[in-house]
């Protein structure tokens, strides 16, 4: 009987070990996974990847590779592991996880972007006529687009660079770089309109090279240089200027109006989401998906309604002039009901529009009245605060239409939607100027608005953008934003739905669009071509009296050919799946 106990825990033993690899408890080891630092390079777009091991060191220092048990993870941004094999897709310095059971360990990768692209047009041997030449600032390319100092969403996609040159250069190396991208590209311009000035030239660089370059950096650098093809010897070359970074992907969706092609395609509403750069502008309702002009459009907050109008402002000789969206399935409602302006409650169940000076409260369901806003003159352009407790709206003193009218003054009161009812009228922006399109922040903190000095609210060239404390004070233009001199047109101003930070202080910050006829770069010049330009605007900046805008730039997924306006914004793209 002692020989058949001593055989069993003999055979114990042995099944222990079989299962472990080892008779030495693993609950002593130490994991650690390898090789604990690492540099990889990104080349062309190509994924770098590496293998790693993962071992168990037991106290008496024997060892025991576990690498077939260990789950490696790293953040998504920077690549995947298929097993023990990383993919790195993106720049930047990251920290590989390796678990097993109870224990973890972790490696250091850093991964270098290179990649360099050459149009077609050039010869393959590009590159190197620029690896030995000598620089010469006073020969440089004016880079013109974008301002320098810009501020932009770390995913914006497209991004353009665009120059003149006083000198007779025909090929140009445009660059972006971080501690840990280089991408380059070689053009040879000479692309731009005439009217911006000698050789004027512009190139792009594809979303995923702006990705990948500018991967979890704050700031990304960009550059241009040019030389002589028949005299390589000399490179024109400017210093380099920088693009600050928000340290958050920008989300949300924008619906815009184009409404002119100059290539004959359709017109009506237009939509991007911002989840997906490099992706242009999609048709949502225009003229192929309605089979008639769509135009003014408003959108719940979660982009899940809408209200939407047809043919202009008014429509005294037309019936169905004005419909409610679902958005996903895009189905419309189309009754004999009127508005040329509205805001939805933030539960999407009631739109309060304005027609003919008279705001009134309806349902969504069925577009029913149930009651008119009391008002001591017209009103019109109301927006609704994001918790749906404040109604902002513009009282014109010479009201012509909803959208045609001088002196209006901003005035905001209570609104309480499940009672509809309205508390008094308080007057927040009153002179002698005409102030309209008035919206709130995503915060309740502030209302942005377009200001005219004189004449119509209508395309008023002269309109420029405005913000106020929704508690009262001086009102603040977004100088910057405006671009000096006047006469761009700057209109439609409306916040995009979150609020961001920038820089290691994590300065808050949030999105402003307008539609401006301003010039684009080398592309667009003296055309008086309405497109849409972002700026942030930076909250503390503004409660100290201190401009609160940058200079803009202008959202690349637009088409160029058409004159967009009416950015209406949601926090997301609902579509039906």
């Amino acid at each position: 009987m002692m020989r058949a106990r001593i055989l069993g825990f003999l055979c114990a033993l042995a099944a222990c070990a079989s299962h472990h690899g080892s008779t030495k408890n693993d609950a002593d080891a130490t994991l650690t996974i390898g090789p604990p630092t690492s540099e990889l390079l990104i080349l062309n777009g190509a994924p770098a990847t590496e293998d790693f091991t993962a071992t168990l060191t037991y106290p008496d220092g024997s060892t025991k590779d576990v690498t077939g048990q260990v789950t490696f993870s790293i953040d998504s941004g920077f690549g995947s592991f298929t097993a023990q094999t990383l993919a790195m897709t993106t720049a930047g310095k990251a920290t590989v996880l390796g678990a097993w059971s109870d224990k973890s360990a972790t490696a250091q990768v850093i991964a270098r972007v290179k990649d360099i692209r050459v149009d077609p047009s050039l010869p393959a041997n590009t590159p190197d006529l620029f690896a030995n030449g000598t620089e010469d600032p006073a020969t440089a390319p004016s880079v013109v687009y974008p301002p320098a100092g810009v501020v932009m969403p770390r995913n914006l996609g497209d991004f353009e660079v665009h120059w003149t040159d006083a000198t007779a250069h025909d090929i140009y190396e445009i660059s972006l770089t971080t501690e840990f991208a280089d991408v380059k590209a070689y053009v040879g311009g000479g692309n731009g309109a005439a009217a911006a000035g000698p050789n004027p030239g512009w190139m792009s660089f594809l979303a995923a090279e702006w990705l990948a370059a500018v991967g979890y950096e704050p700031t990304v650098q960009y550059r241009v240089r040019a030389l002589l093809s028949s005299n390589p010897g000399t490179i024109g070359a400017g210093a380099p200027r920088m693009v600050q970074l928000t340290n958050e992907d920008m989300l949300g969706g924008m619906y815009y109006w184009a409404a002119t092609s100059s290539t004959g395609g359709a017109y009506g509403i237009f939509r991007h989401d911002m989840s997906e750069p490099g992706v242009p502008a999609e048709q949502y309702m225009t003229t192929v998906q309605a089979g008639r002009c769509v135009a003014c459009h408003v959108l719940s907050r979660d982009g899940k309604e809408m209200a939407i109008t047809y043919d202009g402002g008014n429509w005294s000789n037309n019936t169905n002039t004005a419909a409610m969206v679902d958005v996903a399935s895009s189905a419309r409602q189309d009754l004999s009901n009127k508005w040329n302006f509205g805001t939805f409650t933030p539960d999407g169940a009631k739109f309060l529009s304005a027609y003919l000076g008279t705001i009134t409260v309806r349902r969504y369901a069925d577009q029913s009245a149930i009651v008119a806003m009391p008002s001591a003159g017209p009103a019109t352009h109301p927006d609704l605060s994001p918790d749906g407790t404040k109604l902002v709206y513009v009282r014109p003193t010479g009201f012509g239409t909803d959208w045609s009218f001088t002196q209006g003054g901003i005035y905001w009161r209570t609104y309480d939607a499940n009672t509809d009812t309205f508390g008094p009228e308080t007057p927040l922006v009153v002179d002698s100027s005409n102030n309209y399109y008035p919206s709130w922040s995503p915060d309740g903190n502030w209302v942005l608005f377009n200001r005219a000095p004189s004449g119509d609210a209508y395309n008023n060239a002269n309109a420029s953008l405005y913000v106020i404390k929704a508690t009262g004070g001086p009102a603040m233009e977004l100088t910057a934003a405006d671009q000096a001199p006047a006469g761009l047109t700057n209109s439609w101003g409306r916040w995009a739905p979150f609020q961001q930070t920038l820089g290691a202080n994590a300065e808050p910050m949030f999105w402003v669009t307008v539609s401006s006829k301003r010039d684009f770069g080398v592309r667009l010049v003296g055309q008086a071509r309405p497109q849409i330009w972002m700026t942030p605007f930076f909250p503390n900046q503004a409660s100290s009296s201190v401009d609160p805008s940058n200079a803009p730039f202008r959202l690349p997924f637009q088409d160029i050919t058409s004159d967009n306006h009416i950015a209406q914004w949601t926090q997301k793209v609902v579509t039906t799946q």
